[in-house]
């Protein structure tokens, strides 16, 4: 009787410790992934406020988002591209978004970018 009782109290106890450090893994993971959305919608919004401004000029900007420690790099630049008949699309604009920011104690960077060609977007 007594070996029964050592023999359940032993399995219970793998059982929890497994649950436990499953529920601890699934915890992590979440959390990860939540602080990932949340860096790819602060870069996100970015790339669009830019992309949208009335008028764009080459240059680079930097800001500093403390609430969620990470420096968004946004860099503006003019593309010379052609279209198929080999014409030159005038006011071909490239936005490139840089985030960086530590995660887990190692230090990340995430690009994004976006083009704009200006005449579409002007009356």
């Amino acid at each position: 009787m007594l070996m029964e009782v050592i023999l359940s109290l032993m399995i219970f106890a793998v059982i929890a410790t497994s649950y436990t450090k499953a529920m601890s893994s699934i915890w992590r993971n979440s959390t990860y992934v939540k602080d990932e959305l949340i860096i790819t919608q602060i870069l996100d919004s970015e790339l669009t406020k830019t992309l949208y401004y009335p008028q764009l000029e080459e240059g680079s900007s930097e800001r500093y988002i403390p609430e969620r420690d990470i420096n968004v790099e946004t860099q503006i630049m003019e593309l010379e591209l052609e279209n198929e008949d080999g014409q030159i699309l005038p006011q071909m604009w490239q936005v490139t978004v840089i985030g960086r920011y530590t995660q887990d104690g190692v230090r990340q960077e995430r690009t994004i970018r976006g083009w704009r060609y200006l005449p579409l977007y002007t009356p």
